[in-house]
C-alpha cells in the first residue's frame, strides 16, 4: 500500500518532504494506533509497558530510528521521527514517551567513540538507549575504566532498554570538576519502582541504581575533553536540539483527544444546558466554535514543532550547527507547542462533557498523560523565554557608553 493513502494528514508539515522509507516508517506507526490504544490502559495500571507494545514498535522497525544504516538501521531524520513518535502517541502516550527516549539516547551515542556505538549495535540494531541526567554519580577512576555507584531517577524506559546513558562527574578529588556521560548496560544496573505518577505512568521512569559497577574507560566521557568527537553520518542529527523532539508525543495527545471528542459528538452527544439549545450538541454554534479553535491549535502546534525538527535536519545534512539563537528559538517551539496542545484539550474537554472523566473513558487518562508530560522542564518556557529574549536583543555591558536620543 502506498504509505501516503494512510498518511495523517494533519502531520503533513511533518510528512510532505519525507523520502519513500521513512514515509514507510510513518504509515507503520499509523498502522499501530489501535493495538496500542487496546493496551494503554495496562501500561497506566502496570507502571511500564506491556512487552506486546515493545514487541510490536520492534516488528514494525521503529526501535531503529536512531540505529545507523551501517547496523540495519534507519537514521531517521528529525521530521520524521517528530511524525512517528506522534502517531504512536495517538495509540499510547507512555508508548510514543518512551520511543522518543529511545531516539534521543539513540542519537546521543555520537558524543561517544565509533567502538562503543559497534558494541551497542552490530549483534542487535534493535538495542535501546534509555537515559537519566536525574541525579550525577562520581565516576571512580580505576584500571581500564570507572566503578560508579548512584541513584538516577526519572528513567524512562528503562524496563525495556538495552542501554542507560546516565550523567557522572568526576572525583571530589580531581583537580577540577567536570560533568560526562557513562553508557552502562542495563543488565548491570536495578532499578527501583520509584514512579508513581497521576500520568504518564507507563513510561515506568523508574530509579536507576548503580552499585560498584564497572564500566569501560570508553563507556564514559567529559564532553568538556571531547572535542573531536565524532559528529555521525549526515541523515542523523546530533546531540543539538534534540529537546524538540519531545514535544512529539504531546502532539499525539492533542490528536488522540480531538478525534475521541469529534467521534463522540459526531455519534449524537446530547447538550444538556440550563438555556434551550439544539437536541445535539454538534449542532450548536457554540460547540462548532470550539472544535475549531481546538482545531487551529493543535495544527499551530504541529507547524512550531515542524519549524524546529526541519531546522535540525537542514544542520544535520549542511553540517552546520544550530545557532544558539536558534537552539532557544527551538525550546521555545517546543513549549509553546505544548501549551498550545494544553489548551487545545481543554476547549475540547469542555465540549467532551464530563463523561470523558469517568475512570471508564481513555480522554481522561490521556488528559492526565498530557498534565504530567508538559511540566517537564523541556516544556518550561519561562524560563527559555528569558533565553530567548537576552539572545534576540543582546544587553550591554556595564561598561559600554549610553548613548542619548532624541
Amino acid at each position: 500500500m502506498d504509505p501516503s493513502k494512510v498518511m495523517n494528514d494533519r502531520l503533513e508539515a511533518l510528512t510532505a518532504d519525507l523520502p519513500a522509507e521513512e514515509l514507510a516508517l510513518v504509515s507503520a506507526a499509523t498502522s499501530l494506533v489501535p493495538a496500542l490504544s487496546a493496551n494503554a490502559e495496562t501500561a497506566d495500571t502496570t507502571g511500564r509497558l506491556p512487552d506486546d507494545d515493545v514487541s510490536a514498535l520492534r516488528k514494525e522497525g521503529l526501535l531503529r530510528l536512531a540505529t545507523p544504516r551501517t547496523y540495519g538501521g534507519h537514521e531517521t531524520g528529525a521530521c520524521a521521527a517528530t511524525a512517528v513518535a506522534a502517531e504512536v502517541a495517538r495509540g499510547c502516550s507512555s508508548a510514543s514517551w518512551v520511543l522518543t527516549v529511545y531516539y534521543t539516547a539513540g542519537i546521543a551515542l555520537w558524543l561517544f567513540p565509533d567502538q562503543v556505538r559497534h558494541r551497542v549495535w552490530a549483534e542487535d540494531p534493535d538495542a535501546t538507549v534509555c537515559g537519566s541526567s536525574a541525579g550525577a554519580a562520581p565516576a571512580r577512576e580505576v584500571a581500564g575504566g570507572y566503578l560508579l555507584s548512584g541513584r538516577w531517577g526519572w528513567a524512562s524506559g528503562v524496563h525495556h532498554a538495552s542501554w542507560a546513558i546516565l550523567t557522572v562527574v568526576t572525583e571530589a578529588g580531581a583537580s577540577r570538576r567536570e560533568s560526562g556521560f557513562a553508557l552502562v548496560a542495563t543488565s548491570e544496573l536495578s532499578v527501583e519502582n520509584t514512579w508513581n505518577m497521576a500520568g504518564m505512568r507507563g513510561t515506568g521512569s523508574d530509579t536507576i541504581i548503580a552499585d560498584d559497577v564497572f564500566v569501560p574507560a570508553e563507556q564514559v566521557v567529559f564532553p568538556a575533553r571531547s572535542a573531536g568527537a565524532s559528529e555521525g553520518p549526515l541523515s542523523v542529527p546530533r546531540p543539538q536540539g534534540l529537546m524538540g523532539a519531545l514535544a512529539a508525543p504531546v502532539l499525539g495527545m492533542g490528536m488522540a483527544i480531538y478525534d475521541r471528542v469529534v467521534e463522540r459528538l459526531g455519534a449524537g452527544r446530547p447538550l444538556v444546558s440550563a438555556g434551550r439549545p439544539p437536541a445535539r450538541a454538534i449542532d450548536s454554534p457554540a460547540v462548532q466554535a470550539n472544535i475549531a479553535d481546538a482545531a487551529m491549535l493543535i495544527d499551530s502546534a504541529i507547524l512550531q514543532a515542524a519549524r524546529t525538527a526541519h531546522a535540525v535536519d537542514r544542520a544535520t545534512r549542511t553540517g552546520a550547527r544550530l545557532s544558539p539563537v536558534a537552539i532557544a528559538r527551538s525550546r521555545m517551539d517546543c513549549g509553546l507547542a505544548a501549551r498550545q496542545i494544553r489548551q487545545a484539550v481543554d476547549k475540547l474537554l469542555d465540549v467532551g462533557g464530563a463523561g470523558r472523566f469517568a475512570e471508564s473513558d481513555p480522554a481522561q487518562r490521556i488528559w492526565r498523560d498530557l498534565g504530567t508530560a508538559t511540566r517537564h522542564p523541556a516544556f518550561l518556557t519561562e524560563l527559555d523565554r528569558e533565553q530567548y529574549g537576552r539572545l534576540l536583543v543582546p544587553i550591554p555591558s556595564a561598561s559600554a557608553p549610553t548613548v542619548a536620543l532624541g
